[in-house]
């Protein structure tokens, strides 16, 4: 493994101030695509003083008082695309429901674009319900309400989706694939697709991000976090097991192979920038407590593409995306992103040292 992958190197060690905003202002009016399953976070607050028991069943009820609802997987990547000054459009499929109903309305309160997404009546639009229980200036979380869908997309949605993947893409700098979910929109046949698709375009950037199937996009640049990586580089082998130095050296054996760079997420770690046969670690942003990561790869996905359509090179896309990650976990409570000015702050935050 190479001496940069030991020794981590730090965002200032990587980006000048000038240089980072050269590659902040280069996203705006880039074109960047985001396909998975869009679906919508919902955060309910029950004001447990206002609760009874109720008189069907002896549990006390969760009276709701308050409610909102952001953007969650893909449509979280999306989101973030919008808010560093991209255009973010929306390939998925949306059910005719109130779920999708209110999921348009909120992707295009944020910028995203969804001409190209498909409405389905024969489609669930997911939704992860977080409940919170509140009451004397206490709050805890109680188990979420999940809205998923029960069958995996008709050979009719995958068609159609794939159609609008074709118009698309071609006008595109970049399309992350946000592949979330085990039986989701990125079916067998739309992966085959994708992996045609980024064949025949070579100027258009295609970044996966994929819990389970990251070694099943060919030609994509990948973006898997430690465990993800351990699981595909190490089969087999628990993911504990496999440090940060055995990842580089597998991942530069890997991307010496296929060609294009991978990125693997190490948490308050930072990542491992994998290309030209060499992995190099970039150290972690520190964020005080309390922090929620939820989201924070997403956040990471949206910048890695942006910075790369921007022609930053890999070492530099992978710190200002750490960058980003670092804002977005410092939200609570909801699937945050990062702007071009939080970024730049954050930055300045850094001490040389770090």
């Amino acid at each position: 493994m190479s001496e940069n992958a030991r020794m981590p190197q730090t965002a200032k060690s990587v980006l000048s101030r000038e240089r980072l905003e050269t590659i902040l202002a280069a996203f705006d009016g880039l074109r960047i695509g985001v396909i998975g399953d869009f679906s919508l976070d919902a955060y309910w607050y029950a004001d447990m003083t206002r609760a009874e028991l109720s008189r069907e069943a002896p549990l006390f009820v969760r009276p709701v008082v308050s409610e909102a609802y952001s953007p969650g997987g893909a449509a979280n990547a999306a989101w973030n695309v919008a808010v560093l000054g991209a255009e973010a459009h929306a390939l998925t499929l949306i059910g005719n429901d109130w779920r999708g109903a209110v999921l348009r309305e909120v992707l295009d309160r944020e910028g995203v674009r969804l001409f190209h997404a498909v409405s389905r009546a024969d489609c669930v639009t997911p939704l992860f319900g977080k409940v919170f229980l509140t009451a004397h200036g206490l709050r805890q979380e109680d188990a979420r309400l999940d809205f998923v869908n029960p069958r995996p997309p008709t050979i009719d949605a995958e068609d159609a989706l794939i159609a609008q993947a074709e118009v698309l893409c071609p006008s595109l700098d970049a399309m992350v694939v946000a592949d979330y979910n085990t039986q989701g929109v990125t079916t067998p046949r739309v992966r085959a697709a994708l992996v045609d698709l980024a064949a025949s375009h070579p100027f258009t950037i295609f970044i996966v991000d994929s819990r389970i199937r990251v070694a099943q996009f060919p030609g994509m640049v990948l973006k898997p976090n430690d465990i993800e990586a351990a699981a595909f580089l190490f089969p087999g082998e628990p993911a504990e097991t496999v440090s940060v130095d055995r990842l580089g050296e597998a991942g530069a054996q890997w991307q010496r192979a296929h060609g294009r760079p991978i990125f693997v997420t190490l948490g308050p770690q930072g990542c491992l920038a994998i290309a030209d046969g060499e992995a190099v670690h970039l150290a972690g942003v520190p964020v005080p407590p309390p922090v929620d990561p939820v989201g924070a790869g997403d956040t990471f996905v949206a910048a890695l593409a942006c910075s790369l359509a921007a022609r930053a090179s890999p070492v530099e896309a992978g710190a200002l995306a750490n960058l980003a990650a670092s804002v977005s976990v410092g939200k609570l409570h909801i699937t945050g992103t990062a702007s071009p000015a939080e970024i730049l702050a954050a930055f300045e935050r850094i001490d040389g040292n770090q």
